[in-house]
């Protein structure tokens, strides 16, 4: 059983048995959902995140192979890989913000993500990352 999965199932045991929200790891931001707006956690950038590049990773924590963009991008689909399942984001970017959607072509849930900042564990806010703007 994958991470996700993992997250699901918990997830869904939770709220049948009348359990706690799931609250993020310790020191983790989760992505905020449609207009709201999060701080997210500053820290340094993961030495697998190129400066000026939004690096979105397969796993919590920066962990796994990351894929990584540096301009803005209507339809991220066809890079697959953590695009499909992010768990984590860092923005590693030169000179802004940027938003990333859930669906193509800027569609869906989307999140702003400030410059130097990483969301260590992504959660079930964004099930996909597939477009991008940069400011």
């Amino acid at each position: 059983m994958n991470t996700r999965q993992r997250i699901a199932l918990t997830a869904a045991a939770a709220a049948v048995s009348g359990g706690l929200a799931l609250a993020p790891a310790a020191g983790a931001v989760a992505a905020p959902t449609q207009a709201k707006q999060a701080s997210a956690s500053t820290l340094r950038a993961p030495s697998n995140c190129p400066r000026g590049y939004l690096c979105v990773y397969p796993e919590a924590n920066y962990k796994g192979t990351p894929k990584k963009v540096q301009r803005n991008n209507d339809d991220l689909r066809h890079y697959g890989g953590a695009f499909n399942l992010p768990l984590s984001a860092y923005n590693n970017g030169t000179r802004c913000s940027v938003t990333v959607w859930e669906k193509p072509h800027h569609g869906g849930n989307s999140a702003k993500l400030n410059r130097g900042t990483g969301w260590k564990f992504i959660g079930g806010n964004l099930m996909t990352i597939y477009s991008n703007k940069w400011c």
